[in-house]
């Protein structure tokens, strides 16, 4: 074999692997910038919605309590806007899988405690499945978010 192919198939080689490397490397960086963009979001929005939903665990006990609530629209609300924000936390993790696990188990253990803490929240996730369906939450089959 002439030393000129047998340079040219070693420097092949060899770029093809640095290239494979940073590859790699640069799409493991986009993955983790993706997951860190998603999860300070999530927690930003989550942060918004905590204090409406500690509100109505320590005060409204049922549904009919939170109905009677004199901000009961803004509650309730607040609630459905928590139940799209679980639904987009599973989208991500479950269909996209660009949530880490180990985030995902600790999101999806607070996801279960409120829906079944709070009977208010527990009984509006009922109406809503009810009313619209669980594909409008992403929910296809028989993996959910309010499901341990």
């Amino acid at each position: 074999m002439d030393s000129t192919l047998l340079s040219t198939l070693v420097l092949g080689g060899v770029g093809s692997i640095v290239t494979y490397y940073y590859s790699r490397q640069s799409k493991q960086l986009a993955h983790d910038q993706m997951m860190k963009e998603l999860f300070a979001d999530f927690n930003t929005r989550y942060s918004k919605l905590n204090n409406a939903l500690f509100e109505i665990e320590e005060k409204y006990k049922s549904t009919d309590q939170l109905n009677r609530a004199p901000n009961a629209t803004f509650l309730k609300q607040t609630v459905l806007d928590y139940f799209n924000l679980c639904a987009e936390e599973f989208y991500w993790y479950y269909h996209k899988g660009r949530i880490d696990k180990i985030i995902w188990n600790s999101w999806h253990s607070g996801m279960i405690y409120w829906h079944d803490n709070v009977e208010a929240i527990r009984d509006m996730w009922k109406a809503e499945v009810e009313a619209n369906g669980k594909s409008s939450y992403y929910i296809i089959d028989e993996k959910e978010f309010f499901v341990k």
